[in-house]
């Protein structure tokens, strides 16, 4: 695991040490650099595999290729071997390694052949080219910036601002996307002319020109004969082969641990393979809270188990969180990730996550959600929902309507309102505008109101965009959206800037691409079976699992601001962001509205909450980054 990066087409002395300096976070146990004419790039690194060894850059026999690494290959024991059988020479034990022999072997085609999360660089010397490219899934991130012949990449955007050609400016059209969604889409980033190399793609650098290819993709299978025992049992063969290559480490190995069933299921499959297993809860002492439940877990499976409490005094760590993700996301339980990456940093350097399950195999109630109302809309005549079901369900009390709900916060008035919108008019929406509308902070007239008018006309529909693909059950594109979308530019994102902010490594063996191509396989009803998420899972768990971890509701995991906004800390923040003279002076929002928003807090509709705070989110960005504050 380490944190890389380069340049090319220009000169600037003391760039590359800069970069280095400035991703050190990202591997304090060494560095490493590679210059050659208009080539430049070195990386940091944090040692797991081939402690003594491994050190980058890496070159093949005749040294005509180079590469620096960002990653992990879990099958890397596997291609050593392929390779060696083929008359490779490794002078290493590193998984890197096998990198460079692949290519000669394989051409870009080895990319196919990784088993893994990476971010990585590779110079061709004969054919003068670079190559960078990303894991399927996008677990590790890669930023570049191209233009005037200058090419810059790196593992994060803030050592691509160390260079002073690269003017340090807001993607303004990147505005609307973070209030509708919460995140920027790739390829787009805060930053005016840094991208994001998307997810499963590599980038060719030729003569000064660059070209980006998809090279591995998943679609849903048009229509699925698996049965139920066939579904159970690949996802056995498979799941445990991920959990058991996601081990493979020269350093101790812990894990995430809630009490829902995806962390649950990996640290279960983890005992067959360690019995010394140090797990960590995060909780937030308020009535949401599932840390008795993993605690109980975490002692029948008999591990060292920790457990992280987030308390409104350390709402004063958000600019630093800031300044770590690079890019605003607009909820604060960024600030939960990081403090649970800090304390799992003090006992291991690389934890196990559940990541990735709820978008493979639908954990998430909006998944049901929209199944249902596409049934609902199919089969109840307009008229009957028109006239009676949609006044019906306006009428109905908030308190009441809360109840059908599995969200812990209070929905709300405003809550109430979004969800008679969405049945009123599901059926005049495409599947990505439903899906957006369900999960949004700002709907589109909100979006228009809070801006200024200078700004009102960055308001836009279209958020995600629709996959050309339309084969497959509804369920399985709906996945399909939010694979490509909510768990590579947000989920993986603030993970990776969370755990790297304490040189500490995250794998998730849900995202073992085998596990990905196979889920999209099953037939829907192995995901959502009536009114039972991640059915699959929860029919597997049954041989591993007690019975109540098995059929626990998905809890939604939240910042609960409703028990928070009220601490001098929280107020602070608000304070020192949203007051009337930085809103003007910023100029993207009408302090009305902001100034109504602050007044809605009593509330403690979560809506208007999350709402407020993503603006406090923006706002810090701003400082910590365009206006170069240092605020911790």
């Amino acid at each position: 695991m380490c944190g890389i990066f380069g340049f090319q087409g220009f000169e600037e002395p003391g760039l590359l040490r800069r970069m280095a300096n400035t991703t050190i976070h990202r591997g304090p146990d060494g560095e490493g650099f590679f210059e050659q004419g208009k080539y430049s790039m070195g990386m940091r690194r944090l040692s797991i595999i081939d402690l003594e060894d491994g050190d980058q850059p890496i070159f093949n026999e005749d040294r005509s290729l180079v590469v620096c690494f960002n990653g992990e290959i879990y099958n890397y024991v596997e291609l050593t071997k392929e390779l060696k059988d083929k008359g490779h020479i490794f002078r290493t034990h590193s998984d890197t390694e096998t990198i460079v022999h692949g290519y000669e072997q394989w051409g870009m085609d080895f990319l196919q052949k990784l088993n893994g999360m990476f971010a990585l660089a590779l110079y061709d010397r004969r054919k003068d080219e670079l190559i960078i490219a990303r894991d399927r899934a996008g677990q590790k991130p890669l930023y570049y910036y191209h233009r005037d012949g200058r090419f810059i990449f790196a593992s994060e955007a803030k050592a691509i601002l160390e260079s002073q050609n690269v003017e340090r400016a807001c993607n303004i059209n990147a505005i609307d996307s973070y209030l509708g969604l919460r995140y920027t889409p790739q390829p787009d980033t805060m930053f005016k002319d840094i991208s994001v190399l998307p997810a499963a793609h590599f980038l060719r650098l030729r003569r000064g020109d660059i070209d980006i290819v998809r090279y591995w993709d998943v679609a849903p299978a048009i229509q699925s004969r698996m049965s139920r025992a066939e579904c159970l049992a690949a996802f056995d063969e498979t799941f445990t082969n991920a959990v058991r290559l996601t081990l493979r480490s020269d350093v101790p190995v812990g894990a995430y641990l809630s009490a829902g069933i995806d962390s649950s299921l990996v640290v279960g499959r983890m005992r067959e393979f360690n019995n010394d297993i140090k797990t960590f809860s995060l909780g937030f002492d308020s009535p949401i809270d599932e840390l008795p439940e993993a605690r109980a877990l975490a002692a029948k499976f008999g591990c060292d188990h920790h457990e992280v409490v987030c308390v409104p005094d350390d709402l004063g760590l958000l600019p630093k969180v800031i300044w770590h993700l690079e890019r605003p996301i607009g909820d604060v339980l960024v600030l939960a990730y990081y403090k649970l990456a800090q304390e799992a940093a003090r006992q291991v350097k690389v934890v196990l996550s559940g990541e990735g399950a709820d978008e493979l195999f639908a954990g998430y109630s909006f998944h049901k959600i929209i199944q249902w109302t596409a049934i609902w809309e199919r089969f109840t005549p307009g008229l009957l929902r028109r006239n009676l079901a949609l006044p019906a369900l306006a009428a109905v009390p908030v308190p009441v309507l809360n109840k059908l709900f599995n969200y812990p916060a209070y929905l709300g008035n405003k809550g109430k309102a979004r969800v008679v919108e969405y049945l009123r008019h599901f059926g005049d929406r495409s599947l990505a505008q439903n899906y957006v509308y369900l999960r949004t902070l700002w709907e589109h007239d909100e979006r228009r109101q809070v801006y200024t008018d200078n700004y009102r006309h960055l308001a836009t529909d279209t958020l995600v965009k629709e996959s050309a693909s339309q084969d497959g059950a509804l369920l399985d594109r709906l996945l399909r959206l939010h694979f490509d979308d909510w768990l590579q530019d947000n989920l993986l994102l603030r993970q990776d800037k969370n755990t790297m902010a304490h040189s500490l490594e995250m794998r998730a063996p849900f995202l073992d691409h085998n596990l990905i191509e196979l889920a999209f396989k099953m037939p829907p009803g192995m995901k959502v079976n009536w009114l039972t998420d991640k059915y699959i899972e929860r029919q597997y768990a049954k041989s591993i699992l007690p019975m109540d971890a098995v059929k626990r509701p998905k809890n939604p995991f939240y910042f609960p601001l409703e028990f928070f906004y009220e601490n001098p800390r929280a107020k602070e923040l608000v304070a020192m962001t949203l007051n009337e003279e930085s809103v003007k002076k910023r100029g993207y929002f009408d302090y009305a509205y902001v100034k109504f928003l602050k007044e809605k807090m009593d509330a403690r509709e979560f809506v208007y909450l999350k709402q407020l705070y993503s603006l406090v989110i923006l706002e810090l960005w701003h400082m910590v980054f365009i206006d170069k504050q240092r605020l911790w």
